[in-house]
């Protein structure tokens, strides 16, 4: 497991970041089928807004600790469009800028038109969607075959999928309390969990599949990463099970068991991510 340990950094910013871009993207499928949402629920759901914020802005200060000195992120801006990680990172702090703005924005009461709120969370939606994919083509190197597939944005659309639907549902179901999301909103969180579920699922047992069928005299993947699989599997299923018992309740029951299913999504995530980076096989083993 010394390639998980190393890439530590860099796991815990695909995972906290994917989890927060996949908020947004949960809160905007919620907010363009509900429209009827009181003043109150909209207000508390601007200030909860932070908390999707805070999971990327840790997820950045993660990001550039893997450059072992934060003076190197100045070198960013020498190597845009020339290198995949800078492209990432850039795309990603274009995706928090615009989600600070909308944040600021709804904070300050000008989003209370639901027209205006749609578009502008749609707009941060989709930078976030485009942030995350090239956060899986970061890493489609030539050197490292296994990596240098679909399989790794596959994994990682599956994680903001998971772990957005299941925080921004708890950001949600905060914001309205004890009044159930209106026009479907449940179902489509729910819906969001079970296809990143499978998403995630898919992308890590390809990724695996392929990096256990691959011949190193130097690694043995099955033994590197094998020992993952078992938990990630429960994980996952506890956290499906975990947004299909929230919303036969209501109220903090609803919220508890979603604030718990996003809590082990964010351990399946970081597992997912464990078994990505310990597939690394490079072309010289």
């Amino acid at each position: 497991m010394d390639a998980v340990i190393k890439e530590l950094p860099l796991a815990l910013f695909t995972t906290l970041a994917s989890v927060g871009i996949g908020a947004f993207v949960a809160m905007f499928c919620a907010i363009y089928v509900n429209k009827s949402m009181g003043a109150g629920s909209v207000k508390r759901l601007d200030r909860l807004t932070v908390v999707p914020i805070a999971f990327c802005v840790v997820a950045l200060v993660c990001a550039f600790f893997h450059l072992g000195d934060p003076l190197h992120a100045f070198n960013i801006v020498n190597t845009i469009g020339g290198s995949p990680m800078t492209n990432e990172i850039v795309a990603f702090c274009v995706f928090l800028i615009l989600a600070l703005v909308y944040w600021l924005v709804a904070l300050a009461g000008k989003l209370e038109k639901h027209g205006p709120r749609v578009v502008f969370s749609g707009v941060v939606a989709l930078f976030g969607l485009i942030s995350c994919i090239m956060m899986g083509l970061a890493y489609a190197l030539p050197a490292i075959p296994i990596w240098n597939s679909p399989w790794g944005t596959v994994q990682v659309l599956g994680a903001m999928l998971l772990g957005g639907a299941l925080l921004g549902g708890t950001v949600l179901n905060m914001s309205v309390r004890n009044t159930p999301l209106e026009g479907e909103a449940d179902g489509r969180i729910r819906l969001l969990v079970m296809l990143g579920a499978l998403v995630l699922i898919i992308g890590t047992a390809v990724l695996f599949g392929m990096g256990a069928s691959a011949k190193s005299a130097m690694i043995d993947i099955a033994a590197n990463t094998g020992t993952l699989i078992v938990p990630l599997v429960l994980v996952i299923a506890f956290s499906i099970a975990a947004a299909a018992t929230a919303f036969l309740g209501k109220g903090a029951k609803r919220t508890a068991w979603l604030t718990c299913g996003t809590i082990v999504a964010l351990v399946a995530i970081f597992l997912a991510r464990g078994i990505f980076y310990g597939v690394q096989i490079g072309i010289g083993l």
